[in-house]
């Protein structure tokens, strides 16, 4: 009797469910009531603290660079001070101070690797005030014999009446033609290669400051796109990969990069009315030079680039501490403009602002050095939020990736942490306020697969701050804003993130036979050699268990190694990592990611061939399988297959997927190299291609 009459205040509440209701009201109770969420990406519950990584994570105290030249010139409002209580760290014995004078850098035309200084002041030995068209400008301070004592960097922002006016206009017309509800400025803050692992176990002061005193929003599940930077960061900027735009636009990836420059961001938000602005801490490393040549024109209106060359070449106040400026570290003056930009334009709402910035120098080759960064970033902080002007500003503090190098990328932890960098939103309080919707939105997003895509379209979307109701996202969109429900079952491949960067799945050590485990090694191993031009034959599985491979001979390695007999002993051991990457209609467990190789220009096979060394099997490291919660019929495995080579030692990863039932395996995405080739592949220019090439001469 209860039981009928539940069911029809069940039938009654839920009559928008009409026709299902009618036809068959228990099929519905069971699919709408109690039903089984859908199958999620789990991102691994990994412990930054772990003792398995006491042996290969370092920390260092923080940067010091007290020992290097003093600065002895410093700004404020606009003037330049000799700070005279720091004359006596510039001087010997028997020195006099005479004066100082500065120089203004400029911009060679039509290069973003060259500088001139072209105009001299005059002498001061106290003070002196910069005129309003400085902008790039260093100090150089002298004793008696005219002899160098000190040098001072300094890149000046300041309103320049042109720019204001033509920006007031185009912000008028984005106000009467977009009507957004809000007018919000940006600072888009990265770090090179830093895992959300690492950031909570390297920059702690910085971290906490974020989230205790900016009340910074982490997202959870944030996947990287790319090994390097270039096509991460691009993705964040742009919306597309490298390959959208060498089929798409035609771009020349080792030209100028003002090919695509119509499709970044700063270029938007400048037809809105934003004063724009990049600030790179590196001469030749960052994404838009290396093996690149930068920008042709200034891609913003304030462009750091002419400090930055002129001090990197510095060696007087470079010293022996790459990240110090003098005795202030480098971070600090990279990021003073950020300062001067809070203070010039972030008080008024009609002058917003879209600044980007990333920094190569401390963790660049080694993540475990961010540590010495943590108070200088901390101190950073601490000083933007001083400058009471950030009620209108959006901060995004981000990475591109996570360590691609280094002992911690050959442990399982490193494996996940490669693929993890961490995300932080600072909105102001107010915004939190008026907006709780969106914040609820976003507070469920926190826990959904997201990328940095979806950090472009959510950046695009406060942009525009239009009126209405934002509909939940699909699986179909590659890019979803974060202001929009992302759904709970979406899938790497579904949000553009390559299978072997996806961090959703399961890993084990499988049961394998020694023909399989090798044979899956060769596959890595032959796609490699092929990229340098070496004929490829893949290796099969015959009948009788036997490898039929011609090309590496090395399969007189298989017999003694260690982990040669896995069918049989202990039972797997299990990694949750839940939700791999494909489509939900393919018969593989990946989906070719469009390897570089393949949308490249190649140098002739046999130039390479002439270049490059075979390289031979030395070590099977490791052999992950990888299954999936999202996806139960697959047919084919997916292993992740690490390998050592001879020569030069390098560490390879990639992806292999092994039918059993023909025998055979194939590459699947990108391979990459997860340990430092420098030196050994000055033979080649190609970057990619680098990693492949131990070059025989």
């Amino acid at each position: 009797m209860f039981v009928c009459a539940w069911l029809t205040v069940m039938y009654i509440f839920f009559y928008n469910e009409e026709t299902l209701v009618k036809k068959a009201p228990h099929a519905w109770l069971i699919n709408h009531v109690f039903r089984k969420p859908p199958p999620e990406c789990l991102f691994p519950r990994t412990d930054p603290f772990d003792p398995s990584l006491d042996d290969v994570v370092r920390t260092f105290p923080p940067l010091d660079c007290s020992n290097q030249t003093a600065n002895i010139v410093y700004l404020e409002k606009y003037v330049l001070y000799v700070n005279y209580t720091k004359l006596p760290l510039v001087l010997s014995a028997g020195q006099i101070f005479s004066h100082c004078w500065y120089k203004e850098i400029i911009r060679q035309k039509d290069w973003d690797t060259r500088f001139n200084f072209s105009w001299t002041s005059e002498n001061f030995t106290k003070s002196i005030a910069l005129p309003a068209w400085n902008e790039h400008i260093v100090s150089e301070c002298f004793d008696a014999n005219k002899t160098v004592l000190s040098r001072s960097y300094f890149h000046l922002i300041r309103k320049k009446p042109d720019i204001e006016k033509e920006q007031h206009h185009k912000y008028l017309d984005h106000v009467r033609v977009n009507s957004p509800l809000e007018t919000l400025s940006f600072f888009i803050i990265g770090i090179d290669g830093m895992s959300k692992q690492n950031f909570e176990r390297a920059m702690p002061k910085t971290r906490n400051f974020l989230i205790d005193k900016m009340g910074a929003i982490e997202l959870y599940k944030y996947n990287k796109l790319a090994f390097e930077t270039f096509p991460n960061v691009l993705a964040l900027l742009t919306g597309h990969t490298p390959e959208e735009f060498y089929r798409d636009w035609k771009y020349n990836r080792t030209g100028y990069v003002d090919q695509i420059n119509d499709a970044f961001l700063w270029t938007e938000a400048r037809k809105l009315g934003y004063r724009t602005a990049m600030m790179l801490d590196a001469q030749s490393i960052t994404a838009f030079h290396y093996q690149k040549k930068g920008f042709n024109e200034r891609p913003v209106h304030y462009y750091q680039r002419e400090t930055v060359l002129a001090s990197t070449r510095d060696k007087l106040m470079r010293g022996e501490e790459s990240n110090c400026l003098g005795d202030v570290p480098e971070v600090t003056v990279v990021h003073e403009p950020w300062l001067q930009i809070a203070r010039t334009f972030g008080k008024d709402r009609t002058t917003p602002f879209f600044a980007y910035s990333f920094a190569v120098g401390i963790t660049h080759d080694e993540s475990d050095l961010a540590s010495k960064g943590d108070e200088a970033y901390h101190k950073f902080l601490h000083d933007l939020v001083a400058t009471d002007s950030l009620n209108n500003t959006v901060i995004v503090w981000f990475s591109d990736h996570g360590p691609r190098f280094g002992p911690i990328r050959e442990t399982y932890h490193g494996r996940i942490e490669t693929s993890t960098p961490y995300i932080f939103f600072v909105f102001p309080p107010w915004f939190k306020r008026k907006y709780p919707h969106l914040m609820k939105t976003l507070e469920i997003n926190r826990n959904r697969l997201s990328s940095h895509f979806d950090l472009h379209e959510t950046l695009r979307d406060l942009m525009y701050m239009r009126k209405g109701q934002r509909p939940k996202g699909t699986v179909k969109e590659r890019a979803i804003s974060l202001f929009r429900e992302i759904p709970r079952e979406r899938t790497c491949a579904q949000a553009g993130i390559p299978g072997e960067f996806c961090v959703c799945g399961r890993f084990y050590e499988p049961k394998l036979t020694q023909a399989t485990y090798y044979m899956l090694a060769l596959t890595l191993l032959e796609k490699m050699n092929s990229f340098v031009g070496f004929a490829t034959t893949k290796p099969v599985i015959t009948d009788s268990g036997s490898i039929i491979q011609s090309t590496s001979g090395d399969q007189q390695l298989l017999k003694n190694h260690p982990m040669s007999s896995n069918n049989g002993g202990e039972s797997p051991t299990e990694f949750q990592i839940s939700g791999i990457a494909m489509n939900k209609n393919s018969s593989e467990s990946y989906g070719d990611s469009g390897a570089h190789a393949s949308s490249r220009t190649l140098p002739p096979a046999g130039e390479l061939r002439k270049l490059c060394a075979h390289l031979n099997l030395h070590k099977v490291e490791s052999v992950y399988q990888i299954t999936n919660d999202q996806l139960q019929s697959l047919k084919v495995k997916t292993y992740r297959v690490t390998i050592r080579t001879m020569p030069g030692s390098g560490l390879f990863e990639g992806l292999v997927n092994y039918d059993e039932a023909s025998g055979s395996a194939q590459v699947m995405g990108d391979v990459v190299r997860i340990n430092m080739y420098r030196g050994q592949a000055d033979c080649v220019v190609d970057p990619w291609l680098r990693q492949f090439c131990f070059c025989l001469k």
